[in-house]
């Protein structure tokens, strides 16, 4: 596997190496391959979410009543409503990363109180203060930097398959901590159970989307609930996500047991 793990994580323009690493990739079912590298690059996973997109998005919405785009953890109304049994309950509603206008109009359907928060990147963000301002949405509020996060507090933040791609996200959680009232919630998360050459993190390569360049974390778990647990977080439940069928058998044992996660943490 050490030769295939590098042939994948081989950068190259050339169109021959990239369809044998599409081949290789399908064949040996490979989603990441671990890297040398110490940072994640600049402009990692670009977003490419337009306007018309948005607003296609809203009129599928309006046909199905329900979500459009995909989503790491499409059981999230169903966790909120045992979380908050009260449905006329008001409650603040961050989206850290949210892409999608869908996923807010999914959540004002089921909580007419809630107060949802997002914040992405400025493209993203531009497209929702766009929509807001043509469909007169409401009790949505568009974060447009990482400082405005902290003008309020939030009885639930949602890391929707997000935090593994920022390069700075140990001073995003030090900063969410500070604004959570009860509940945080990471979906799609990489864990691995071994300290790796005494790192509590790796960055990999995902190959799913050859010849795109696009890097994340991998975390070690107990390193990664450090903050949390010092802070007075516990876990409410930790468990596999099962939308996302990720295959880490690439990886050997190095990094022990290796799950997609999903996390809800409370104080």
């Amino acid at each position: 596997m050490r030769f295939l793990n590098k042939f994948l994580a081989y950068q190259t323009n050339n169109f021959i190496i990239v369809k044998i690493q599409k081949k290789i990739r399908k064949i040996f079912n490979v989603y990441f391959v671990p890297t040398n590298i110490q940072k994640l690059p600049k402009n990692n996973y670009t977003t490419s979410s337009h306007f018309d997109h948005q607003e296609e998005i809203i009129k599928k919405f309006n046909k199905i009543n329900n979500l459009v785009s995909f989503n790491t953890c499409p059981k999230i109304v169903q966790m909120l409503k045992m979380l908050f049994l009260d449905e006329n309950l008001k409650f603040n509603f961050l989206d850290f990363g949210g892409e999608n206008i869908d996923f807010y109009l999914y959540l004002k359907k089921n909580f007419k109180n809630i107060n949802y928060f997002v914040h992405n990147k400025k493209n993203i963000n531009q497209d929702f203060i766009r929509l807001k301002e043509k469909y007169k949405f409401e009790n949505i509020t568009i974060l447009k930097n990482i400082d405005e996060i902290s003008n309020n507090k939030y009885d639930f933040i949602c890391f929707g398959s997000v935090i593994q791609y920022v390069e700075n996200y140990n001073q995003i959680l030090l900063k969410i901590i500070k604004v959570s009232k009860k509940y945080i919630f990471f979906s799609g998360t990489h864990f691995f159970s071994k300290i790796f050459n005494e790192k509590k993190r790796i960055i990999v390569r995902q190959v799913n989307f050859l010849p795109s360049e696009i890097y994340c974390y991998f975390f070690n778990f107990d390193s990664f609930m450090e903050i949390f647990i010092t802070n007075k977080f516990s876990i409410i439940f930790k468990e596999k996500n099962t939308i996302g069928k990720v295959n880490y058998n690439n990886f050997g044992s190095s990094l022990g047991n290796v799950i997609y996660t999903d996390l809800l943490l409370s104080l």
